[in-house]
């Protein structure tokens, strides 16, 4: 009915082939943990991703075999799904995965919008890893650390296993990693700061002109 709710996106593909490619994003996003494709495949990735992970936490014969159904790989992909993100998401209520926008993969050709699809709490999650760097910037002002960044710290950690102290230990590597490129730079600006002064001099060996040959 025209004006109506869209139930989905059809990708501008037959339902077969929206189903394959959906199917394929899916076994991707499981695989990796995160993906980069457009914006209208990532919201209709999420909604199938957001299902698996459902079946997952039901844990029952027939959640089995409908997840089996859907992943390209489901040998490998099963184990994963029924034991370490059951247990990522056991405690959560939903909001298992996340869709950020980002600059356009083809910036030359179609310039369509472009998104990553990942898992929330996982090693990729961008948010988690953003308010990592956030923390690590702010603590080293005088303002310190501000509301919003305390807000975001509770969003992250709410529903992570060990959430402050994984985001504590991330923290602790940035500034690790920051650290290292701080000395780096010194040491490079030392060894200019010395080819300068050595330019500086003259050489031994510059001024005295070409020996006349006899």
């Amino acid at each position: 009915m025209a004006g109506g709710a869209l139930k989905y996106r059809h990708l501008s593909r037959k339902s077969s082939h929206r189903q394959a490619l959906l199917r394929n994003l899916v076994t991707s996003l499981f695989t990796h943990e995160s993906i980069t494709t457009t914006w209208h495949k990532a919201k209709e990735a999420q909604r199938l991703a957001e299902k698996l992970i459902t079946l997952g936490k039901k844990n029952t014969d027939a959640s089995r075999r409908k997840a089996e159904s859907i992943f390209f790989e489901p040998v490998r992909l099963l184990p994963h799904l029924f034991t370490t993100l059951r247990q990522r998401y056991l405690e959560r209520p939903g909001g298992y995965t996340r869709v950020l926008r980002i600059e356009p993969m083809n910036k030359h050709y179609d310039q369509a919008p472009s998104a990553i699809l990942e898992l929330v709490d996982g090693p990729k999650d961008m948010r988690f890893l953003m308010t990592a760097k956030t923390l690590v910037r702010e603590r080293t002002t005088d303002e310190g650390i501000r509301e919003l960044t305390a807000k975001n710290v509770g969003k992250v950690t709410r529903y992570r296993p060990d959430g402050f102290e994984d985001l504590e230990k991330e923290v602790k590597r940035m500034e690790a990693e920051v650290g290292n490129v701080r000395l780096r730079k010194t040491a490079i600006a030392s060894v200019d700061e010395g080819k300068r002064e050595g330019h500086g001099e003259r050489q031994p060996w510059f001024g005295g002109g070409r020996k006349k040959m006899g």
